[in-house]
């Protein structure tokens, strides 16, 4: 946004770029450092200054942040940290390099094209499965935290230049836990995205969202705004009406059973939708047989970056220039940051909170039990006993890396991992291959101490360390010895070992896997470890592994790869070479007249019809609309076969 912006401070983040400025809060690309050169990338979202002392605003915030922190989902814009730096109060998140949906209609529209309907179903089929999770997260107890976005916009739709899609800015969320609540009959969320309950003052339910989900499949579909007009009133009225137009009406070549999904999304009454965000996501799901959404975002993946290739290279321009001036705010954030230490805590009290200069959540990919900054906010009146600190150590790696730090000393814990025994050390990486975005248990145990239960959640490319600090058993005294708060030892002097020291980390290593075309499988050892380009932090220093590169429609290529004792990147790519295979033939004919061919969802031609078709299976739907006939059948297209199907009118 801003070419002369310069670098700057802000807390334990350098901010490096500004992004947008709203009506709340401005946006900066931002970074963070940490010990051993660890850097990541994020957002900041810091409310205006002249907003700070405004109750409301304020409450919205931290509102934004309370809901965003529960919410652990591909499909979802992660918060990492929460707090106040000086007069400005701050969100940390994820960042997210590419466009919202709002920027890809302009530039589309710039160049007097639409949309291709396959990404617009695909884009509202991964927003309906961030919503659904929303809708039905529950706490750690179980109980239903009643999310509803209420303000779902193009605006607020992520797509990655990589083809990702995520739902952002939940600041005017409706859920059990908000401080904020909005006053009867005032209206919250951009008017011409507003549910016809929504627009009416009424009370809102997910199928709320769904609805907006409707408006926003119909607006990519047609590259025109639904309830568009002279003001605002007019748009509620507009949407109240009920009477709106059917995709096709405005671009014929939406096929009827896209317009089916569309429709149903915007029926006026709540009951008459789809029952929640995930049936509308199975529906979509459907449209895009035979097809995958990992095929489709491939595709718009490349789409993305030849419709914002400019945008790209003057913002990695940007970053990389930006990243040099802000080397000399690096050491400043470092000892900064460093030099916080969490409060002492004890079994029976919760001790106060830390400087309001660093007040952080736990981070992305962490469990849903928070620091004491938050516990305030969110009134869980329980003991400290866990600190986490994530350091990501690789931005587009698909694996997370898991370290615990148990104490007091003296204790000899034993570590479940999903029921699974790990460690019976104090200090040791526990694995570093953890399954992204999926919740795990853990369960540490020692004698003469209470059980600790968990649950967390890894997030690709993050080493996560967890700080435990058990609890003695009511029924056994407190060691002298045993502090709850856990700090790390230095290490000792060369020559001057010592046998009560805990065992070294491992040397960081990893393998970035590449090959062309990219999109490839990579199985190491066996093991899957994603596509490429991918990062896989599973290495481990001195150690060889094979490599096999595996991809549909192209011959597998295996090697070997050796990684250095000292650790480190290593590159390894592969070129992979196309198998030939035949197309089959599909003849459709009609005995008695003739009919329009969709294969499908799009008009091929009529018939006799012969077509040439990859290998697969497809929906043949034959339409005489004079003679009121329409007839749809499956075919599989086997490579070098004719495949005949025959309909009588």
């Amino acid at each position: 946004m801003n070419t002369s912006f310069e670098p700057q401070g802000f807390g334990r983040y350098v901010l490096v770029d500004k992004i947008a400025v709203g009506g709340m809060a401005e946006v900066f690309k931002a970074k963070s450092y940490s010990e051993g050169g660890f850097e990541k990338l994020l957002v900041i979202k810091r409310i205006l200054h002249h907003l700070s002392e405004n109750e409301e605003f304020v409450e919205m915030f931290i509102d934004e942040a309370k809901i965003s922190v529960e919410l652990q989902h591909p499909n979802i814009v992660q918060i990492f940290d929460f707090g106040k730096f000086g007069d400005n109060w701050y969100i940390a998140m994820e960042l997210v390099e590419g466009k919202d949906t709002k920027g890809m209609l302009r530039r589309l529209a710039k160049r007097r094209k639409l949309m291709p309907s396959e990404f617009a179903v695909l884009i509202a089929h991964e927003m309906c499965k961030g919503l659904d999770y929303a809708h039905k997260k529950a706490d750690l107890r179980g109980n239903p935290l009643d999310i509803i976005h209420r303000d779902i916009s193009p605006s607020n739709i992520i797509v990655s230049y990589r083809g990702q899609v995520k739902v952002a800015d939940f600041g005017i969320a409706k859920a059990q836990k908000s401080t904020y609540t909005t006053k009867d009959g005032v209206l919250k969320g951009k008017f011409e995205y507003m549910s016809p309950e929504q627009a009416r003052g009424e009370r809102v339910t997910p199928q709320s969202d769904v609805f907006a989900c409707g408006i926003i499949l119909h607006e990519m579909l047609t590259g025109r705004r639904l309830f568009k007009t002279d003001s605002d009133v007019g748009t509620l009225e507009k949407i109240k009406s009920g009477d709106y137009p059917k995709p096709s009406e405005v671009n014929p070549q939406v096929p009827a059973s896209l317009d089916t999904i569309v429709m149903r999304a915007l029926t006026v009454q709540p009951s008459d939708r789809f029952r929640d965000a995930r049936e509308m996501q199975a529906a979509l799901l459907e449209e895009l047989y035979p097809q995958t959404p990992d095929v489709v975002q491939e595709r718009l993946r490349r789409f993305m970056e030849e419709l914002f290739a400019e945008d790209i290279s003057a913002e990695r321009d940007r970053l990389e220039a930006s990243s040099v001036k802000a080397e000399v705010l690096k050491q400043e954030v470092i000892e900064s940051d460093s030099a916080w230490v969490p409060p002492a805590t004890s079994a029976t009290a919760v001790q106060p909170a830390p400087p309001p200069s660093r007040m952080p959540l736990a981070l992305a990919g962490a469990a849903v039990v928070l620091l004491a900054a938050l516990v305030v906010f969110l009134a869980m009146r329980e003991p400290e006993t866990r600190i986490v600190e994530v350091q990501a150590a690789n931005t587009v790696a698909t694996t997370g890396t898991l370290q615990l730090l148990i104490g007091p000393e003296g204790a000899r814990p034993t570590v479940f991992l999903d029921d699974q025994p790990i460690s019976e050390d104090t200090l040791r990486v526990l694995s570093d291959d953890i399954p992204p975005g999926v919740e795990h248990t853990l369960r540490v145990e020692a004698e003469g101490y209470e059980p600790h239960t968990d649950t967390l959640q890894v997030a690709a490319g993050e080493r996560f360390r967890l700080r435990i600090a058990l609890v003695p058993r009511a029924d056994k005294p407190e060691p002298a010895d045993a502090a709850l708060e856990v700090v790390e030892r230095p290490t000792p002097p060369a020559g001057d070992p010592s046998p009560a020291e805990p065992p070294p980390v491992a040397v960081d290593a990893a393998v970035a896997f590449t090959s062309s075309p990219a999109g490839a499988e990579v199985v190491v050892n066996g093991r899957s470890v994603g596509r490429t380009p991918t990062t896989w932090n599973g290495a481990q220093a001195g150690k060889s592994y094979k490599v096999v590169y595996r991809m549909s429609g192209y011959a597998s290529s295996s090697t070997k790869v050796r990684v250095p004792k000292d650790g480190g990147t290593v590159p390894a790519s592969a070129s992979l070479k196309a198998e030939k295979v035949d197309p089959g033939e599909l003849f459709v004919n009609v005995k008695g007249g003739w009919g329009e061919v969709w294969i499908d969802g799009r008009r091929v031609d009529t018939t006799p019809l012969k077509h040439q078709l990859p290998a697969g299976t497809y929906k043949v739907k034959v339409v005489n609309t004079e003679a009121g006939f329409e007839e749809s059948r499956t075919v599989t297209i086997v490579p070098g076969k004719t495949q005949k199907l025959m309909f009588s009118l």
